[in-house]
């Protein structure tokens, strides 16, 4: 009786693609892996084709499997395949039927509509685009026969992205006159080089409302792609999302322009929310994106077909592989917390409801352990009411207690992190958050990072942003934000 293909011998090969989210290509327009050779399948050269924004349809990503046009072996050869998504740990997240083919040089045979794009890039986002790595696998059988053994190839590609987060404070907005810019330059972390200015000027609108307008000019010509995110900061200090907008520098003029989601007059008219002191405060989130700057084959193995992050571990009595306790009981806790599985307590925020356990709060927060044991209302309530933070916080606060781990941070969800794990007394992610502020220290926030540090009593990041502003005292004492602190320390 014949095998299962799941039971046979064959060539696997996991191409990892890092920062997929900046890929350059448009609908239509492929990503290529590095090209593999299958030695036991005549030693045939193959290489993986993507599609990120879709073959034909842009709802979908395309995924094909091409014999190289100077491959070896005959003119034709005939393999079984299989083309998969999966996840860090190697399972399986999105996968088509193992198809029998008859591969000509130069051809290949996939999937127009392999996996909704949705899906991958949003819904699903964190079950697919772990640390923003899309993991793709192909596995390959041979026709007619079986491998003498597993081979298991390794690739990556890396795309490069420089992300920058900054706060652009413009004093006296009201006064602001029409068709007179206001220019930011946003300059390279590595080397101080520009890497693109942003203009902001009124232009007479419908009704004679003032647009707000932006026009971008790039300064490195390396930069194809980049992605914005755009807030405005309101007198309470929260953020007002106004913009998320792609662009493409492929063309030979390197400008792009955007209208800002509010006119001044709207802004105006709320001036007391949105302008307070008559300053506009504008919250950037930029990324970068110079299309793949490595390509590598990582590594091969023989005989092998462990997944990419298997530990090595412990044999038991049986000689069977054991995963490592720790391990097994971290994934154990995670998967209750997701379930909600034996939650005895709930975190509510303005407009969200978080099912947590006790325990665990108790074991992570000094606050929550006063908080369950001692006669406060909440230990007999069973609910922890939470009016200082986002959704969005209190779910990054409980994946770091669950997990120890951070996702996708940036700039600001580091900020809010930081004053809860401050507030909750959750030391390791405070240190953590510090960690990621002094890292991406830039004389646009410098100011803020410095209030913020001595508005907790937290010397040694204060101490850090100190010898940052020494560093680069030219570029941030005569900037608005300094002005700001200065303003604000008078008061």
């Amino acid at each position: 009786m014949a095998r299962k293909e799941s039971e046979e011998k064959c060539f696997t090969f996991l191409w990892k693609l890092e920062n997929i989210s900046y890929c350059l290509q448009k609908k239509g327009e492929r990503i290529e892996s590095l090209s593999f050779v299958v030695d036991a399948i005549d030693e045939t050269k193959w290489t993986l084709w993507l599609y990120p924004r879709g073959a034909r349809d842009g709802n979908y990503i395309g995924y094909f499997l091409m014999r190289d046009a100077d491959s070896k072996g005959g003119a034709k050869v005939e393999i079984k395949y299989e083309l998969a998504f999966t996840a860090k740990d190697g399972s399986v997240l999105a996968s088509k039927s193992i198809v029998k083919h008859a591969f000509s040089k130069g051809k290949g045979l996939g999937e127009h509509i392999f996996q909704k794009r949705e899906d991958v890039y949003i819904s699903k986002r964190s079950t697919f685009l772990q640390e923003d790595t899309l993991r793709v696998r192909c596995r390959i059988w041979k026709v007619p026969g079986e491998m003498t053994e597993d081979v298991r190839c390794t690739a990556r590609t890396h795309i490069g992205v420089e992300k920058r987060s900054f706060l652009f404070n413009l004093i006296n907005f009201s006064t602001l006159e029409p068709e007179k810019k206001c220019t930011y330059q946003i300059k390279s972390v590595e080397n101080d080089a520009p890497l693109i200015s942003v203009d902001l000027s009124l232009t007479g609108g419908l009704s004679s409302e003032e647009i707000i307008r932006f026009e971008l000019s790039l300064q490195d010509q390396t930069i194809k792609f980049a992605t914005l995110r755009l807030y405005l900061i309101d007198a309470s200090g929260n953020r007002v999302e106004c913009n998320h907008d792609e662009f493409c520098f492929d063309s030979p003029v390197k400008c792009q322009q955007f209208t800002f989601f509010f006119t001044k007059k709207k802004l105006l008219a709320k001036k007391s929310i949105y302008l307070p002191d008559d300053i506009l405060s504008l919250h950037w989130e930029w990324a970068f994106s110079k299309g793949v700057v490595l390509e590598e084959t990582e590594e091969v193995q023989y005989g092998s077909s462990t997944s990419e992050n298997e530990i090595p571990g412990l044999k038991n009595v049986n000689n069977e592989k054991m995963v490592p306790l720790s391990h097994a009981f971290d994934e154990k806790l995670k998967s209750f917390y997701d379930k909600q599985f034996l939650c005895d307590v709930k975190l509510k925020t303005n407009t969200g409801i978080f099912p947590a356990h006790k325990i665990i709060l108790s074991a992570s927060s000094s606050v929550f352990e006063v908080m369950f044991s001692n006669d406060m209302k909440e230990k007999d309530s069973n609910c922890v009411y939470i009016k200082d933070f986002s959704d969005d916080t209190i779910s990054r606060m409980l994946l770091y207690i669950y997990t120890s781990r951070m996702e996708d941070v940036t700039w600001e969800s580091a900020c809010q992190l930081y004053v809860a794990a401050d507030k909750y007394a959750i030391l390791s992610l405070r240190n953590v958050c510090s960690s990621y502020l002094k890292d991406n220290l830039y004389p646009s926030n410098a100011c803020e990072i410095l209030l913020l540090a001595d508005f907790h009593a937290d010397d040694e990041l204060k101490q850090s942003v100190r010898d940052y502003i020494v560093k680069h005292d030219k570029d941030i004492i005569n900037s608005d934000e300094w002005k700001l602190l200065m303003k604000l320390m008078e008061s």
